[in-house]
């Protein structure tokens, strides 16, 4: 692998201001590094915010309805889907026809043969960049494929493969976000140059999304990437796979202009058992897909270093009906023909009827082609000639039998994400019913079952904070009945982060890590260097958490360094943050790290297995310990691991030794919000400290609809949820 530079080619990112750790005052300990200002909700992170680039949207949307006008149906048959390796297309393989996201035929696709599949598996295997800093060529790239012509030539594909109405939205704001991931990558570099870190530089597998392709495949995970030193391999999907080569022949033709090595870009059109193949010869890769969760399960078995965004049934809650609340959900359900990823699956409307259901979704527009919606500015269209069958339970609108929806009394036990399929869920208790603890708690309980990416509470402020404690999703907003939230609200470059985190208690079975965005995408696949643990481990803890030295005295140095660094960071990052939609007379949002749910019910359980050790052990108590998350923490020991000694020293924290049948029997009437196994096979994993604490706890933002909300900052700042930290140890 190419040696890292002494100094970067491109300008230097801005010096984070990351809050260093005050000096110790004992002798002989070195004063610890600034917190940097990669890692999420740190201060350093909270000031790359500012200062974002801007573009016309009405000159995208003009350059994209042109290029739909004018778009020739022969070109994706006459130049088709295919492997490009190194820059040159492979064909001779297979011949088939691809389709768009309702299965009609769009163009041709060539897959690759058995032995150019072998050809591309050999090049991961083998291929190292010749540089490892590619930030001016692919920031250079970035901004002319995010500009006119091609802008609308990338948006206008997307329309045409996929139906999006609205690609323009998605452009202007990939421009805003992509400006503030790569300041988050200029951290992280330089970092790296410091001998802090080292970023896995083995080539990414990228799983595209066909709704948000031009700013979470394209930018995020392709571009973000390749500018510091990571090859990635495009991956071909069994529909709506025209748009996203489209964009990778565009970023081929100008990497050679830009003189980036063709080798860092690789596209493979494949079936399902090439694809197989290579993953399994591939463990050390990471990969980035955005899929649902059967696809991510079925993906991790082969790559257990995928990071996966999956689904979930985004859901409104609404106190009462009024004319607005009906536009909000009409417009959160059937955005993009409910494809987007933050459409709405599930509501709750108090007194709800069938009739009232069928005036909301009355007005919905009827389309027939994405022309229609490009030139009325809509997004919120339903095509037309389909037809949805989702089971006996579901209902057609007498108004627009092309939507159907299910009612009951209590939140569905079941619930299909139902993707691109315009349904919804209504849950519609009665006024009474609704405000009884009871109702809340079993909603409460849904929404970490089931781990919706965004919940929007419109019409009364206090329900709002009570979801808000009690669940842990990503996306929280805040409307009122005249102003109310929708579902598909989020601008992660205003502060109003964003992810598709799995259900907490089945993490480990979806994705290695959870997403987070705004992020530095190679993050992911980075580590602490050995000589950044054994260096921290000589210094003092922060101030305000000198109690640790004792409690951690027992782990062996480069444990101790890796807990140093995330009790440094925790007590830089803890706390909300005021997001800068505030500033630039947007939404009012507050991000940050946040405790698992405040349910008394519902605690996170470390079981150890005899032959684990206090190493394997104290990276994840101290996150709990040092926080206020202490007391959501159960440590249930085996009597053969002999760790008694080291859990008595955790006062206030509940910690139990003992056998696998008492655990079972006291275990019976629990449910986890999370379960962490510890059986003594696993040694240090020294992530970057956001990415160990976002396996632990919650993070993300909750907003309100509008423009410099003062009263609701004041609110919700002060709730209990934000994760903060203990200066001092339990006297209990």
């Amino acid at each position: 692998e190419p040696s890292l530079p002494a100094s970067s080619s491109s300008p230097p990112p801005r010096p984070p201001p990351a809050g260093a750790r005050p000096e110790p005052g004992r002798s002989g300990e070195m004063a610890a590094a600034p917190t940097p200002a990669y890692n999420f909700a740190s201060k350093g992170y909270h000031s790359l915010f500012p200062g974002q680039p801007s573009c016309d949207p009405d000159a995208l949307r003009a350059g994209t309805i042109k290029f739909v006008k004018n778009f020739d149906e022969k070109s994706w048959y006459d130049s088709p889907v295919r492997t490009v390796l190194m820059g040159q297309s492979l064909v001779g393989g297979k011949e088939q026809k691809t389709v768009d996201a309702f299965g009609k035929e769009n163009g041709a696709q060539v897959v690759a043969t058995d032995a150019q599949a072998e050809e591309v598996l050999r090049h991961i295997r083998t291929y190292r960049p010749p540089k490892v800093d590619y930030r001016a060529e692919m920031r250079r790239i970035d901004q002319r494929i995010l500009s006119m012509p091609m802008a609308g030539e990338i948006i206008g594909n997307q329309a045409l493969d996929f139906g999006k109405q609205d690609g323009i939205t998605e452009v202007v704001e990939a421009l805003e976000a992509n400006a503030v991931e790569q300041r988050i990558n200029d951290a992280l570099f330089e970092d790296e140059v410091n001998g802090n870190v080292k970023i896995g530089r083995f080539p990414a597998f990228i799983g595209c999304v066909s709704n948000f392709s031009n700013f979470l495949d394209l930018s995020r995970k392709v571009m973000r990437n390749m500018e510091l030193g990571v090859p990635v391999v495009v991956l071909s999907r069994n529909n709506t796979t025209q748009h996203m080569f489209r964009w990778s022949l565009l970023l081929l033709d100008l990497m050679k202009k830009e003189g980036v090595d063709l080798g860092m870009l690789t596209y493979f059109s494949c079936d399902r058992k090439q694809k197989t193949k290579i993953f399994q010869a591939c463990p050390e890769s990471p990969a980035y897909f955005t899929c649902s969760r059967e696809v991510a399960e079925s993906v991790k078995k082969d790559l257990p270093k995928i990071m996966s965004s999956t689904g979930g049934p985004n859901t409104m809650v609404t106190t009462s009906f009024t004319p607005e609340v009906s536009t909000a959900l009409r417009y959160s359900a059937m955005i993009e023909n409910k494809g987007q990823c933050t459409a709405m699956r599930h509501c709750v409307v108090p007194d709800c009827t069938e009739d009232m259901v069928d005036q909301i979704f009355k007005p919905t527009p009827v389309i027939n082609h994405v022309l229609e919606s490009l030139e009325a500015k809509g997004f919120a269209g339903i095509y037309a000639g389909h037809k949805y069958e989702c089971g006996p339970d579901y209902k057609s609108l007498p108004s627009q039998p092309m939507i159907q929806f299910r009612m009951a009394s209590r939140p569905p036990s079941e619930i299909d994400e139902k993707w691109r399929e315009p349904v919804v869920d209504i849950t519609a208790p009665s006024s009474q019913d609704f405000r009884s603890e009871a109702f809340l708690k079993d909603l409460s309980h849904w929404l970490i079952k089931e781990q919706p990416i965004t919940l929007a509470i419109n019409g009364d402020d206090d329900l709002a904070m009570r979801l808000f404690e009690r669940t842990g999703l990503v996306v929280y907003t805040v409307g009122s009945l005249e102003k109310p939230g929708l579902t598909a609200q989020a601008r992660p470059q205003d502060g109003e982060c964003f992810g598709e985190f799995p259900p907490r208690a089945q993490l480990n079975d979806y994705t290695h890590l959870p997403v987070i965005i705004p992020s530095s995408t190679p993050g992911y696949n980075t580590e602490y260097t050995q000589a950044r643990l054994a260096s921290e481990a000589k210094a003092a803890f922060p101030s305000g958490l000198e109690y640790c030295e004792d409690l951690f005295r027992g782990c062996s140095p480069l444990v101790l360094g890796f807990v140093k660094t995330l009790c440094a960071y925790l007590a830089d990052a803890c706390g909300p943050k005021r997001g800068v939609g505030y500033d630039k007379g947007a939404r009012t949002s507050l991000f940050g790290l946040q405790r698992p749910p405040l349910l008394e019910d519902s605690p996170t359980v470390i079981r150890i297995h005899a032959g684990s050790s206090f190493d394997e052990l104290a990276p994840y108590v101290a996150p709990f310990y040092i926080t206020n998350a202490r007391s959501q923490l159960v440590v249930s020991a085996d009597p053969g691991c002999g760790l008694s000694e080291h859990l008595a020293k955790f006062k206030g924290m509940q910690a139990v030794v003992e056998d696998q049948r008492s655990y079972e029997k006291r275990m019976g009437g629990v449910l986890p919000y999370n379960l962490i196994v510890l059986e003594g096979r696993k040694g240090l994993e020294p992530l970057l400290a956001m990415h160990w604490v976002s396996r632990l706890f919650c993070m993300g933002h909750i907003k309100s609809v509008k423009t410099h909300d003062d009263a609701f900052v004041e609110k919700f700042s002060k709730s209990k949820k934000w994760l903060a930290i203990e200066m001092t140890p339990s006297r209990l």
